[in-house]
């Protein structure tokens, strides 16, 4: 199966105020043919066969370790050949054994010293890894001979348009600037464009100083805005959201890409009437934790006078907040740009001429974006089966996809985390985990933020709504609000706060936990704007909570569905609004919060709990 390596689109228009965890990473894709799909179920069989390190290409992963070429495919290697001799599985022979004679066994250099792995363990050693079918040290007399087969080359940008007599181009390029001696950083550098006229930018070319750092850059199309301006040019400054007034993507790199090329129905527009100074963040990555490095990497960036029919933009899709269990062959994320969203983000059609989907470097079952219309798939978008961050690689759509208002994008990664002793979450660095895809599209001006993704289930532009799944967001997050502050009094004056689950706070937590601002997604989502506040009675309230969380916790975080509401609310909540209504109704407005959310009233108070158990069974949790 043949592959275009043309790289354009990525995320643009992304709210400031979420922009450090909706966008920090370009997306990257993979080929899928049938070599690739070959090799992942032997790197379940050998230590680290996930995560081996290219010899001479820094930041690279060797996918293929039993073959000479990094993908999989093609002749064996010496390692190669000796693991199909001895059965194709992980074993104290092939451990013991110095394929690629160089001193050092199998097991050494794969992080298994005193072979004792097993699949689906986590082998002794997971750093410092070295290729067992590529002598070392690679740069040393004895090995160059020997590793004259090892492909050392980065693909070229292959671009016609670049060629053309009007295009010009302008590199940008950070001062040399030192590398923090931390895992990961951001670095964000303002540059100021050309402004004399209108252009489109059509394609980039990395300009890479340091390889052994160089994770990914991402160039931002700035507002022309007063704060903008203020900024000074060509300083660059750590980073994490960038940039306020900054958050058009409009150009990328990652390790393994030659570039960007667009196709000719459009470009980026930049100049009078496009962007006039953009921001540079790159991402370096320095797990070794050196203190010597510098970089002053950047990108060439070709445009033209002759502008093209489209302005173009990317649509980012996915999941912006999860986490992943270890230990476990599959996991799921799914994220939604749902119907309700696009009918308010889009203003008109859009067509989607690349899609690319991005994950790290956890291995992946598949990730396939999907068009839906009326709960009925229409299109695969992309459909991917062992996603490899180092071979970036687009869809390109001869006829574009039209996506109307109306429309539903949902973008679905299954993660294999068997390799992992903790939780991985969602989040910016090389070793936590992203879901997203992009989608470049034309026009620009039919979608005005150009992002479209979920925070767990809830697609995010339903978050910003008065009311969420029942809960009224903004006034719960209030905290003079008299509804959150009942709640906080009951479990302060009935819960303990040092992990010992008392009888009477049971009682508070089964009816706090059946309002519509305390459990599933939403109660995460609430929980999470609350703790912002930094209010001990906050912390408190939650602490409260945790401290009976194991009878508790499946209400707590289960989703609000339709089953869970049917039988929770008619037992519970009901029992308690026909007690308060029918009986009670005059001493319930005195002693009694009640509030009208959806078609329940809540009745409950931390002083009378115990009357109304008496009057009507409450059902707990467990039943």
């Amino acid at each position: 199966m043949k592959c275009k390596l043309q790289l354009f689109g990525y995320p643009q228009g992304i709210m400031d105020n979420v922009l450090n965890w909706l966008v920090i990473k370009l997306c990257v894709l993979i080929t899928v043919s049938h070599v690739a799909v070959a090799f992942p179920m032997f790197q379940d069989v050998i230590p680290n066969g996930d995560k081996l390190p290219h010899p001479c290409k820094p930041n690279y992963i060797w996918h293929g370790v039993g073959h000479r070429a990094d993908r999989g495919e093609g002749p064996l290697n010496d390692f190669g050949k000796d693991f199909r001799r001895l059965g194709k599985k992980w074993n104290k022979s092939l451990c013991q054994l110095d394929s690629d004679k160089d001193g050092i066994s199998n097991g050494e250099e794969l992080g298994d010293p005193d072979c004792v792995w097993t699949p689906e363990t986590i082998p002794q050693r997971q750093n410092k890894i070295t290729h067992p079918g590529v002598c070392d040290p690679w740069e040393s007399e004895k090995c160059k001979k020997q590793n004259a087969w090892v492909d050392c080359d980065i693909d070229e940008l292959k671009c016609a348009a670049i060629y053309d007599e009007s295009v010009m181009n302008i590199t940008i390029r950070m001062p040399e600037t030192k590398v923090p001696n931390t895992e990961t950083n951001y670095m964000c550098t303002m540059f100021d464009l050309p402004s004399d006229g209108d252009f489109h930018i059509i394609a980039s070319v990395p300009y890479i100083v340091n390889n052994y750092v160089m994770h990914h850059m991402l160039l931002f199309g700035c507002k022309d805005t007063d704060e903008v301006r203020q900024i000074d040019p060509n300083k660059p400054k750590l980073c994490k959201m960038g940039a306020k007034g900054c958050s058009d993507i409009i150009s990328a790199w990652t390790v393994g890409s030659p570039g960007q090329c667009a196709p000719k129905e459009f470009g980026y527009r930049i100049g009078m009437k496009g962007y006039k100074r953009v921001l540079l963040q790159a991402h370096w990555n320095n797990p070794e934790l050196k203190e010597d490095y510098v970089d002053s990497s950047g990108l060439t960036l070709y445009y033209t006078s002759k502008l093209r029919p489209n302005d173009a933009a990317v649509l980012m899709v996915g999941s912006s907040s999860f986490k992943l269990p270890p230990g476990r062959s599959d996991v799921e994320v799914v994220g939604t740009c749902s119907k309700q969203c696009s009918k308010e983000k889009f203003k008109g059609p859009i067509y989607v001429t690349a899609a690319l989907n991005h994950m790290h470097y956890l291995e992946c079952w598949f990730l396939k974006i999907q068009k839906i219309l009326r709960k009925r798939k229409i299109q695969d978008i992309t459909n991917e089966e062992n996603f490899d961050y180092d071979k970036p690689v687009t869809h390109s759509f001869n006829i574009p996809i039209e996506v109307q208002p109306g429309d539903e994008l949902k973008t679905t990664c299954v993660f294999k985390t068997t390799s992992k002793l903790n939780y991985t979450y969602y989040g910016q660095g090389t070793n936590d985990e992203m879901c997203f895809g992009f989608l470049t599209f034309y026009p620009a001006k039919n979608v005005k933020r150009k992002f479209c993704t979920s925070w767990k289930s809830i697609p995010v532009c339903e978050l910003i709504a008065p009311i969420v799944r029942g809960c009224q967001t903004a006034k719960f997050t209030n905290l003079s609000n008299p509804e959150f502050t009942e709640m906080r009094t009951a479990v302060k004056d009935h819960c303990s706060t040092n992990h010992t689950c008392l009888e009477k706070c049971k009682d508070h937590l089964t009816i706090i936990s059946s309002h519509p601002c305390m459990n599933g997604d939403v109660g995460k989502y609430i929980k999470y704007r609350l703790k912002k506040f930094g209010d001990s009675s906050v912390t408190d309230f939650y602490n409260g909570i945790q401290s009976c969380s194991l009878k508790h916790a499946p209400l707590l975080s289960q989703p609000n569905t339709a089953k869970s509401i049917s039988i929770f609310q008619f037992h519970v909540i009901a029992s308690f609004w026909f007690y308060c209504h029918v009986y009670h109704l005059n001493r319930c407005k005195h002693s009694y919060h009640v509030n009208h959310i959806n078609q329940y009233k809540y009745c409950y108070h931390v002083d009378h709990i115990h009357q109304c158990k008496q009057s009507y069974h409450i059902n707990h949790t467990q039943k």
